[in-house]
């Protein structure tokens, strides 16, 4: 697969992401090393929380589908992150449940002080099986242009 640059990219362009399965082993795993909270890792404290059973941590929401948005985009010449737009997230996810992402490449703009570099964004809004809204966000890029020189 060749890389694209901010040229190949279009407004609007859809990611093809896989679905996203969330057990509960892998709920526990994340919890239990980044996010300790007890509805994330105790059966029982869960059962008697607001969620009334054990639910993944957003960060661990955000994390899986971050996976899969990068191995949909491919090869693509970043050169960096610069930021993310407003993560919300809208329906605890619980084990069992497959997240499914939309996202798509937008707000592309080239860098009026550096031609050979572009910012975009991948818009992102993850549904459950159950086609329940579960976390929106999106992610802000810098990436390479193959052309620059040019507009100096």
């Amino acid at each position: 697969m060749e890389i694209r640059y901010f040229e190949d990219l279009a407004e609007g362009e859809k990611l093809n992401c896989a679905p996203v399965p969330m057990t509960k082993a892998a709920i526990l795993e994340f919890a239990g090393a980044f996010d300790p909270q007890p509805f994330h890792v105790d059966e029982k404290a869960a059962e008697n929380s607001i969620f009334k059973g054990l639910v993944a941590s957003s960060l661990h929401t955000l994390s899986a589908c971050t996976r899969a948005v990068v191995n949909a985009q491919g090869k693509i010449a970043i050169l960096s992150g610069v930021g993310m737009h407003e993560v919300k997230m809208h329906t605890p996810v619980r084990p069992g449940d497959t997240l499914f992402v939309e996202a798509a490449w937008t707000e592309l703009r080239r860098s009026a002080s550096k031609p050979d570099r572009g910012f975009a964004s991948i818009r992102c809004r993850v549904s459950n099986q159950r086609k329940e809204p579960v976390i929106t966000y999106g992610y802000r890029y810098l990436l390479a242009c193959k052309t620059g020189q040019d507009l100096k």
